[in-house]
């Protein structure tokens, strides 16, 4: 055996909290990208952080709701 299995269960765990890394901004954020790729493996991860909508701008759409 070359790698023992830890390493591949570390290899997952790193590759998901990637994902979550990158779709820290995405409309699940980062821990729903993590549990997603986690729950799911990171080749669905990888889908639905594709197909998400980027997170709105809490400040933009408050200042846009207070102007007449």
């Amino acid at each position: 055996m070359i790698f023992p299995p830890l390493v591949f269960v570390i290899l997952y765990v790193v590759f998901c909290w990637l994902l979550g890394y990158l779709g820290r901004n995405a409309k699940f954020g980062f821990w729903g990208n993590f549990w997603v790729s986690v729950i799911l493996t990171p080749v669905i991860g990888i889908v639905v952080l594709l197909a998400q909508d980027s997170r709105p701008d809490r400040n933009k759409a408050n200042s846009q709701a207070r102007q007449p």
